[in-house]
């Protein structure tokens, strides 16, 4: 995306408004339109379709609403010249991809070029646990159920802080980083994100958002991975993502049966 298509996007204050207001997760767009009434809706249509024509929006139909994403990886091109620190661990794995496949061309070119696409699950699950339980299990009890391992005698942990590593540990002394988390706001939502362990032309991010139902808990994930991600990659990853959620999580919170080293 080039700058100037970027700077032409920030230079209405009610766009950067927008984006301040996507910075802390997706909003519809009449949600947007409450936060800026001083703008008809229609208004706010426009602007988000500059954002999103300069790629700072990402947006998605579901029903009758349309959810708006902020996407960082645009700002931090543009601004790269001038940062040295990472302002969004997502778009520095991203950029880091693309530096790869413009430096190694040689090796892009052998790869199905069909493969580098960007692909997002979204997974929704009512859980008969409260919401401090249900966090609990997705952090500090990561061991107790996960199912899928690279051996299957290692150990799952989670440093839960930001900036904290979910990773496996092997017996041998060696092991395998699943991610790092990038947000948290206990026990409402937890975000982490990097590399992929089993592909390093792969990135990933996962989100969780938790809401209470009662004396149940929705628990909405919302993962996309992107890079070179072969299609028979994609369907392990959707499948996968289904028996973790759907089987092995709610199996654990609701029967007490975790994971269990096979014979």
């Amino acid at each position: 995306m080039e700058s100037d298509t970027v700077w032409r996007a920030l230079a209405s204050p009610h766009r950067r408004k927008l984006l301040d207001l996507m910075k802390d997760g997706p909003r519809t767009t009449g949600q947007l339109s409450k936060d800026l009434p001083e703008l008809t809706r229609f208004a706010v249509m426009q602007h988000l379709g500059v954002l999103e024509e300069a790629g700072l929006v990402l947006s998605r139909k579901e029903g009758k609403s349309r959810f708006n994403y902020l996407n960082p990886i645009p700002l931090r091109q543009t601004l790269e010249r001038w940062l040295t620190s990472s302002s969004s661990t997502a778009a520095e794995t991203a950029l880091h991809l693309k530096r790869y496949a413009e430096t190694r061309r040689e090796v892009a070119q052998q790869m199905d070029q069909n493969d580098y696409r960007f692909v997002k699950i979204e997974m929704e699950m009512k859980i008969d646990a409260p919401r401090e339980r249900v966090f609990a299990a997705l952090t500090e009890e990561l061991n107790n159920w996960w199912p899928h391992r690279f051996k299957p005698d290692s150990q799952v942990s989670c440093d839960v802080r930001v900036g904290g590593r979910i990773e496996e540990r092997f017996a041998n002394g060696g092991g395998a980083v699943y991610g790092e988390i990038v947000y948290m706001d206990a026990p409402f939502q937890i975000a982490s994100g990097g590399t992929s362990a089993l592909n390093r032309g792969m990135s990933s991010y996962s989100m969780d958002t938790l809401e209470e139902d009662g004396e149940s808990t929705v628990l909405k994930r919302n993962f996309q991975i992107w890079g070179y991600v072969p299609e028979n990659v994609e369907k392990m990853y959707r499948e996968g993502s289904r028996q973790i959620m759907e089987v092995a999580l709610n199996r654990y919170l609701r029967d007490g049966i975790g994971y269990q080293v096979p014979a």
